[in-house]
């Protein structure tokens, strides 16, 4: 059950969780340092997903160069998260979450009518891109989302649906 509806100008909330690979991630900590993006994919067998981690990993210099921390929220297992980490020499954190965890911590539940709308023309896009299903991981029908925490730690982006880089851009 989604405990939240994040807002913009709202607090984010605070998660201490240990990542898959980089050690313990604690976003008070990094809060007031610089601006942290918070990408929560579904998981890395769906291939809309790995499509659009794809696009992310193409726009990683340019979210390093406007000074923001990128952080991955997956509920892929430490197996599967691990051979994408590998395989595509990810450097920013990938955060293990569950349904009941951070996606409902920030309000993310069911995928949205919006996201639902784009499954066919995005599965079309992974599909030709070359992108296979792989295994089933967390709740199929969940809602991915982006989010953006100023160095207050304020939420000045949020969207419920897949990734949408220039709305994260306007916003660094």
């Amino acid at each position: 059950m989604v405990k939240n509806k994040i807002k913009v100008g709202d607090k984010a909330p605070q998660f201490k969780i240990e990542s898959y690979n980089a050690g313990l991630i604690d976003l008070s900590e990094l809060i007031g340092k610089q601006k942290i993006v918070l990408i929560f994919s579904r998981y890395f067998g769906c291939p809309i997903c790995q499509l659009d981690f794809n696009i992310l990993l193409e726009a990683v210099p340019e979210i390093k160069e406007k000074g923001a921390k990128l952080l991955y929220i997956t509920q892929s297992s430490e197996k599967v998260a691990n051979e994408f980490i590998e395989r595509y020499n990810v450097e920013f954190p990938v955060i293990p979450s569950s349904k009941k965890e951070l996606y409902a911590e920030y309000g993310l539940g069911l995928m949205n009518a919006g996201a639902v709308a784009k499954v066919r023309s995005k599965f079309k896009e992974a599909t030709e891109q070359g992108f296979v299903h792989g295994d089933y991981e967390g709740w199929e029908n969940q809602g991915p989302g982006q989010f953006v925490i100023d160095e207050e730690g304020n939420v000045i982006h949020e969207r419920k649906g897949w990734l949408l880089l220039p709305e994260i851009f306007a916003v660094l």
